[in-house]
């Protein structure tokens, strides 16, 4: 079992460039703008550590804006999130109603 870890973690190395083994996970909620942008300049924006930043409007101004800055990672785990919660919801809510519709 070793010798098959051993494999999988050399291909591993062979496959993910040295740059990218070194490189930690950024905490976007803590940089400024300019590091986003020099933290973003050597990634690709497929990148799993890549800063995406999403801008909302505040409600009740017209001007006041948002930033949300999340890694692609932090994103797609929100993403994962909420859909299961929002399927976890749906679950109960129709399991509810096929109950009380067949008693």
């Amino acid at each position: 079992m070793s010798l098959v870890l051993a494999l999988l973690l050399g291909s591993a190395d062979a496959v993910i460039p040295a740059s990218a083994q070194t490189l930690v996970e950024p905490d976007p909620k803590v940089m400024t703008q300019k590091e986003i942008r020099a933290f973003n300049a050597s990634l690709d924006r497929k990148h799993p550590f890549y800063i995406r930043c999403v801008s909302t409007i505040e409600i009740g101004t017209l001007s006041k804006r948002q930033y949300s800055c999340r890694t692609n990672r932090q994103w797609s785990l929100a993403d994962r999130i909420g859909n299961d919660n929002a399927r976890e919801t749906y679950d109960a809510m129709t399991s509810k109603s096929w109950n009380q519709e067949g008693g």
